[in-house]
């Protein structure tokens, strides 16, 4: 018996859906999930009638719509996982240096995961956030999933394993934003625990680890401040290059729904 469904707001919802629940700031914890669905019924309402339907099949089976609805859910998570990248590099920097800077011990409830993080990494990912919002990086994702139904309409997605190489590939970017973000504090704390390491040896009588703990985290917080126009210019230049990239991402699904 076939399954008959209004298929163009089904799968906008779907794509969108899938967007709001791994995009940031929009996917994230402290955003209830009745808003996503809100915000994500409201604009596939608004959409649905607009986008041509001449992909889609008059009928469809249970399995056929379920299949369809996957691929736009999947295209919708794809856009929203580029996006959280540079949240995944930032919060992976906060971290080692946090670590570094003996934050370690002080580690707090992520909000933006299931686990713990160090104050810094927390400081660092709100910073990202910030940064999102100043430079309307959001108007970005959701122009980019906008795009994304004019060139790769509604029940003509198609992914293959290139699309998919090149966000793998397009991943490693987060270690380098982890190194170039820990790098300041990394780098000067090393010297500090080397400068404290001869001051051990030439004076045994200091005590190593009273005086080691509080200098390590002076200096980490004075580096951290220090660091601040870096950090903000870096996080700028990284999502600089996110808008670019979800824009050859859409390319290319246009690409291969049109091909």
């Amino acid at each position: 018996m076939p399954f008959v469904a209004p298929l163009p707001f089904v799968l906008v919802l779907a794509r969108l859906g899938g967007l709001l629940l791994a995009a940031p700031l929009f996917g994230h914890v402290a955003v209830p999930a009745r808003l996503r669905a809100g915000i994500a019924g409201v604009l596939a309402l608004a959409l649905a009638p607009t986008l041509p339907a001449s992909h889609l099949p008059a009928e469809a089976s249970f399995g056929t719509l379920a299949g369809l609805v996957g691929l736009e859910a999947a295209v919708g998570v794809l856009l929203g996982f580029v996006a959280q990248l540079v949240f995944a590099g930032v919060q992976l920097g906060g971290e080692i240096a946090g670590l570094q800077a003996g934050f370690g011990f002080a580690s707090i409830v992520d909000p933006g995961g299931s686990g713990g993080a160090t104050v810094v990494a927390h400081w660092q990912h709100l910073a990202a956030l910030l940064a999102f919002l100043v430079l309307d990086v959001h108007h970005v994702v959701l122009r980019a999933v906008l795009e994304s139904f004019r060139v790769a309409p509604i029940g003509s997605v198609v992914l293959d394993g290139g699309v998919l190489h090149g966000v793998v590939t397009h991943a490693g970017s987060l270690f380098a934003t982890a190194v170039r973000l820990a790098a300041p504090v990394v780098v000067v704390l090393l010297l500090v625990q080397g400068a404290l390491g001869v001051l051990a040896r030439t004076m045994p009588q200091l005590h190593a680890f009273a005086v080691g703990a509080p200098v390590t985290v002076g200096v980490g917080l004075v580096v951290l401040g220090a660091s601040l126009p870096f950090t903000a210019q870096l996080l700028a230049d990284r999502f600089a290059a996110l808008g670019a990239f979800l824009g050859g991402l859409v390319d290319s699904l246009g690409a291969l729904a049109h091909g």
